[in-house]
C-alpha cells in the first residue's frame, strides 16, 4: 500500500490529481479498515460538496486507478525478475542503436545469470533469449568468429542447450501434473514423452538439476519408479530446493509424499517414518503453506503419523508450535481435535473427552471423526450402554447426512458394525471369524484399533 501510494504519486506515471486523492482516500481507509456507505461519500471526499455528483466521471476515475494499480503490479513482479529486466534493456539497447552500452551490459547480463537462484523452466528460457539477444547485437563478421571458435567458447551449443532444457522440463512438468489430474480425477489422458526422453539422452540434460529432478518425479508419478528413484529424488530435491519457484518447491514435496503414503497406507512403518519426515521439511522451510497457512489436512496428517511412531511428545509439541500457521476459522476444531488424538494415544480418555466436547460438530469431516473416536473411548472405558446409545446415534447421522459419498458412508458404517460385534461376541471362535472379516473388508475406519481389540480378547 505504501509503495502503491509512492507510486501513484510519480509523476512519471501519474499526472491527474484526482487519481492521486482517491488512492490515498482508499489506501487510508484500507489500512484503517473504514468503509464508505455510498459514492456520493467519497466523491464529497474528492471534490467537496460544491461539484455535483457525476456517475460517469466517478466510474472513470475509478477504473483509470484500477489501470494505474495494474501497472503497479506488474512493475512489482518486474522488480524480482533481474534477468528479464537485462533482457529487455538489451531489446531497448538494440532498438535504439546504443552500441556504447553493449559491452556493459553482456558482462552485466553474465553476473546476473551467475547469480540468479531460481533455476527451473524460465530460466533456462531466460538465458536463451539473453544469449539470442546478445548474438543479435554482434555483426554478422563476430558471428563467424564466434563460429570458428565454437569448440572453446561453445556459444552457439549453449544457446541451443537453453532452449532445449526449458522445452524438456516444462514438458516432463506438464507430463506429472497429467498424471496427478489422472490419479484426482480418474481420467485417461495420452502422454507420449517418446521425443522429449530421446532428447535428455541425447544431450546428456539429466546433468541439469532441474530436469533430473522432474525426470524422477515424472517417474514416481507414473508407477514406473522405486525406493532408489525416491531417495534420489529426495537427495536433490534437498540439495537444489531453493532453485526452483515456491509452486514447484510444493510440487516436488507433494511428488514424494504421494510415493510414501502410498505404503502409509499399506501400514509400512517405515513409510510412515518418511511422511513424518517430509511434513517436517515441508513446514520448517514453509514450503507447504499455502499463503502462509498450513492446510488442516497436513496438520492432521503428520500428527496422526507422528502418533503412529510413537512420538507423543513431539507431536503434542507440533500441534502448540504450529497452531498460528492454521486459519483462524479452522484453528480451534483442529488443535482440539489432534489433541484428542494425542490424549487417546497416551490412553487418557477423559481427556480425549474433554478435548472432544470443545470440537465444532458443524463441519461434517470432524462431526463423524469425532463420534467415531467417542466410540472407542466408551468401548476402552467399558462403558457399554453408553456405547450402545452412542453407536444407535452415529447410525442415524450416517444415514441421513446427504453429504457424504458411500464408500464414505460404509467407512464408518462398517467401523460401527465390527465394534458392536466384538463387544458383544467373547468366545474365541466368533472373535476369530469377525477378525477374518475385518481383515477382508476394506471399507472400515480406524481398523487396527479394532484388530488391536480383538487380539486383546483373543
Amino acid at each position: 500500500l505504501n509503495r502503491f501510494t509512492k507510486f501513484i504519486n510519480s509523476p512519471y506515471f501519474n499526472i491527474n490529481k484526482s487519481l492521486i486523492k482517491l488512492g490515498e482516500l482508499l489506501v487510508t481507509s484500507i489500512k484503517s479498515e473504514k468503509v464508505y456507505q455510498s459514492k456520493e461519500e467519497i466523491w464529497s471526499q474528492l471534490f467537496g460538496d460544491a461539484v455535483p455528483f457525476e456517475d460517469l466521471r466517478f466510474r472513470k476515475i475509478c477504473n483509470e486507478l484500477l489501470e494505474r494499480f495494474e501497472r503497479f503490479l506488474v512493475n512489482e513482479e518486474l522488480n524480482s525478475l533481474k534477468l528479464l529486466q537485462a533482457n529487455l534493456l538489451l531489446d531497448s539497447i538494440k532498438e535504439l542503436k546504443l552500441n556504447s552500452l553493449v559491452d556493459k551490459q553482456v558482462k552485466k547480463s553474465e553476473r546476473i545469470i551467475n547469480r540468479e537462484i531460481d533455476k527451473s523452466a524460465e530460466y533456462y528460457l531466460r538465458v536463451y533469449f539473453n544469449k539470442k539477444r546478445l548474438q543479435s547485437l554482434k555483426s554478422n563478421y563476430e558471428k563467424k568468429v564466434d563460429i570458428k571458435n565454437s569448440l572453446s567458447q561453445m556459444t552457439y551449443l549453449d544457446l541451443s542447450q537453453n532452449l532445449d532444457s526449458f522445452y524438456v522440463i516444462e514438458k516432463l512438468r506438464h507430463a506429472t501434473d497429467i498424471l496427478a489430474w489422472r490419479k484426482l480425477y480418474k481420467t485417461d489422458i495420452e502422454l507420449d514423452l517418446g521425443f522429449t526422453l530421446a532428447l535428455i539422452e541425447k544431450y546428456q540434460l539429466e546433468k541439469i538439476p532441474a530436469v533430473k529432478v522432474y525426470s524422477l518425479m515424472y517417474k514416481l508419478m507414473s508407477g514406473e519408479g522405486d525406493y532408489n528413484d525416491y531417495w534420489e529424488l529426495k537427495s536433490l530435491s534437498e540439495q537444489y530446493i531453493d532453485n526452483f519457484p515456491r509452486e514447484e518447491q510444493r510440487e516436488i514435496i507433494d511428488t514424494l509424499l504421494t510415493f510414501v503414503i502410498k505404503d502409509v497406507n499399506k501400514g509400512d512403518r517405515k513409510a510412515v517414518a518418511e511422511m513424518v519426515d517430509l511434513y517436517e521439511w515441508g513446514v520448517d522451510t514453509a514450503i507447504i503453506l499455502d499463503q502462509g497457512y498450513l492446510s488442516p489436512t497436513t496438520f492432521r496428517n503428520y500428527v496422526v503419523g507422528g502418533l503412529r511412531l510413537g512420538m507423543f511428545d513431539k507431536v503434542e509439541k507440533f500441534i502448540n508450535k504450529n497452531a498460528g500457521l492454521l486459519e483462524e476459522s479452522s484453528r480451534e476444531n483442529a488443535v482440539n481435535f489432534n489433541l484428542s488424538r494425542v490424549a487417546f494415544y497416551r490412553k487418557d480418555f477423559d481427556g480425549v473427552l474433554t478435548y472432544l466436547n470443545k470440537v465444532n460438530y458443524d463441519d461434517v469431516w470432524y462431526s463423524i471423526n469425532s463420534r467415531s473416536n467417542l466410540l472407542a473411548v466408551y468401548y476402552e472405558l467399558k462403558e457399554f450402554d453408553v456405547l450402545e446409545s452412542q453407536m444407535d446415534s452415529f447410525t442415524s447421522y450416517l444415514r441421513r447426512e446427504k453429504s457424504l459419498d458411500t464408500n464414505k458412508r460404509a467407512l464408518y458404517m462398517n467401523f460401527i458394525i465390527h465394534l458392536k460385534k466384538i463387544y458383544k461376541n467373547k468366545d474365541k471362535a466368533s472373535l476369530q471369524k469377525i477378525r477374518e472379516e475385518l481383515q477382508a473388508e476394506k471399507l472400515v475406519n480406524n481398523k487396527a484399533w479394532l484388530l488391536e481389540k480383538i487380539d486383546e480378547l483373543l
